[in-house]
């Protein structure tokens, strides 16, 4: 690829997914303490439309031992950045449903959004359940969200194919139904990444899958990792953080949460 090719391909994450990060990041230290995690496996783990391989970064920052099923390369130097790529293990699969962890390897096995693209959810889930020791976290784009209507308006007025996989598992209790079917119990479920913007804006997304998000391999810049590294972040973020993680549990910000996730914990 040319230089030029490689200036025309740089993507630097927006405001909106940077607070994403922001949100997950503080989510992931008050699981770590609550739920006295030490070991994380993240599968699948590559990005929605964002630089994958870095949702798991805020486990590895309170400790935990982080496991990737897959690692975008080039996200390895803001591991590296942090000074948490001792942390960091990676392993590849074809198949997520059947992979060769051992039974209970992970306190905790979650996944961010992509689940819902997978060919069969439950067999994954049984998966996931196998190589928890206790707990399996979702987290999922919310359609009950003002900015859902506008999403499905764009690629219905472009004519985007639909690629954020089965709709019904963007609904909360579609996903607590799918953890109690395979025989977990609901532990916590919530709201976070509620900020005062509908989901998405609308301009970036189009530019993007004009552009081709999956076949055009971009070189991200994340400005999270630099606010995560001298630990400051934006005064408007940590504002909006201080009502979005206070008010995270339960159902009353869904109309305007971009995310909400499901801890399921297995029986005793």
């Amino acid at each position: 690829m040319s230089i030029k090719q490689r200036s025309q391909n740089i993507e630097v994450e927006g405001f909106g997914v940077s607070y994403d990060r922001h949100m997950l990041y503080y989510q992931q230290q008050i699981l770590v303490r609550q739920l006295g995690l030490r070991t994380v496996l993240e599968m699948p783990s590559f990005g929605a439309k964002a630089a994958s391989s870095l949702y798991s970064i805020g486990f590895a920052k309170a400790g935990c031992g982080v496991t990737l099923t897959d690692l975008d390369e080039k996200m390895m130097r803001y591991w590296q950045e942090l000074w948490l790529e001792s942390r960091l293990a990676v392993k590849e699969f074809v198949d997520y449903a059947k992979t060769d962890f051992y039974d209970n390897q992970f306190d905790l096995a979650w996944n961010f959004v992509t689940f819902a693209g997978l060919p069969d959810k439950n067999a994954y889930m049984q998966e996931m359940i196998r190589v928890s020791r206790r707990y399996v976290m979702l987290i999922s784009c919310n359609n009950i969200q003002l900015g859902y209507p506008l999403h499905r308006a764009i690629h219905s007025l472009f004519n985007f194919p639909w690629n954020h996989g089965e709709t019904r598992y963007n609904y909360i209790g579609n996903v607590k139904r799918l953890m109690l079917n395979n025989g977990l119990k609901i532990f916590e479920y919530g709201t976070i990444d509620s900020p005062p913007w509908p989901d998405p804006v609308g301009f970036r997304d189009v530019r993007l899958h004009k552009k081709g998000i999956k076949k055009i391999e971009y070189d991200w810049v994340v400005p999270v990792i630099e606010y995560i590294k001298t630990n400051k972040f934006p005064f408007w973020m940590d504002l909006l953080r201080t009502y979005d993680i206070s008010f995270r549990k339960g159902y009353w910000k869904l109309p305007f949460s971009h995310l909400f996730y499901v801890i399921g914990e297995k029986e005793k």
